[in-house]
């Protein structure tokens, strides 16, 4: 390892840079991946029911909890069928990318005779939604990940209707070819 005089460390200078650089790399990626989806989205008039976010490692798709389920119910409300088949079309044009399935519920507690708690119910959910595009697109299924999150990622904050409402959601999301899952 290389010292400077002053006791700098060249090598993670540089390391830092070339990490820099990678970092820019991903974010344009996903910003390519974000311009193509955001004009699939327009054409299927998707943009009132989608929100769209972008990171360096995914472009990420999120829809209400109140658009896809009943309150307490991971099974999809009809509908909810022409969005998600929608959605299925575009999915379909990244199919070689991994997507990823995540159900998220706010922080009041649930305890039916199907879920016992708000993980069960977001698993739950994130699977509905995995089933569906398997059962409605030509999407590999190994290729998707599902996952409940619970109420541990809030958007929002769980005190108000309006924030819990945020926060049950399931999130979809896109990653790019330099992204490392």
């Amino acid at each position: 390892m290389r010292k400077t005089a002053d006791g700098d460390n060249e090598d993670m200078e540089d390391l830092d840079k070339m990490t820099a650089a990678l970092d820019a790399e991903k974010l344009k990626e996903s910003e390519k991946l974000a311009e193509k989806i955001e004009e699939a989205m327009e054409e299927q008039e998707l943009n009132r029911e989608v929100d769209m976010e972008v990171t360096s490692q995914y472009v990420q798709l999120s829809l209400k909890g109140a658009l896809l389920f009943d309150s307490g119910s991971s099974e999809l409300k009809a509908e909810a069928q022409p969005v998600m088949d929608k959605l299925g079309l575009i999915l379909e044009r990244y199919a070689d990318s991994v997507i990823e399935i995540e159900g998220h519920t706010d922080n009041v507690p649930i305890h039916s005779a199907r879920f016992a708690n708000n993980n069960e119910l977001s698993s739950a959910r994130a699977l509905s939604v995995f089933d569906y595009f398997i059962d409605t697109t030509s999407l590999d299924p190994a290729m998707i990940k599902h996952s409940g999150r619970g109420e541990y990622v809030p958007v929002a904050d769980n005190t108000s209707p309006e924030g819990r409402a945020k926060n049950r959601r399931v999130e979809i999301k896109i990653y790019h070819t330099l992204s490392s899952y």
